[in-house]
């Protein structure tokens, strides 16, 4: 498989887990281990290239994200402000990624 192609294969396997798998904890540990496959993986084209940078970005702010999303369920009970600042930060995060995944999206099919 080329190089090009790889990182198209774990873009699209990136956004196909993030709109499947419902576990944030599961959800969590795989986008874990494809940033850090996506930040090994080498892209010849320059399309290419620049998905994978945005989706690096975009995959980094939605574990962000999801960070934010657990602690807000696991620990803001009854703490509002603690709870509020958690699904604004969350929400915030959530936006980036998917803009820069969009934008990945688009790099490699123009």
């Amino acid at each position: 498989m080329s190089d090009n192609a790889t990182v198209e294969r774990d873009i699209a396997r990136g956004l196909s887990d993030i709109q499947s798998v419902h576990d944030r904890k599961v959800l969590q540990a795989r986008l874990t281990v494809l940033l850090a496959k996506l930040r090994r993986d080498h892209a010849t084209s320059e399309s290419t290239r620049r998905a994978r940078t945005l989706a690096i970005r975009g995959f980094a702010a939605k574990l962000k994200s999801i960070a934010a999303e657990r602690e807000f369920d696991e620990n803001d009970s009854g703490e509002v402000a603690e709870a509020t600042r958690d699904a604004a930060r969350a929400d915030a995060y959530r936006a980036r990624a998917d803009k820069l995944l969009r934008a990945a999206e688009k790099a490699l099919h123009p």
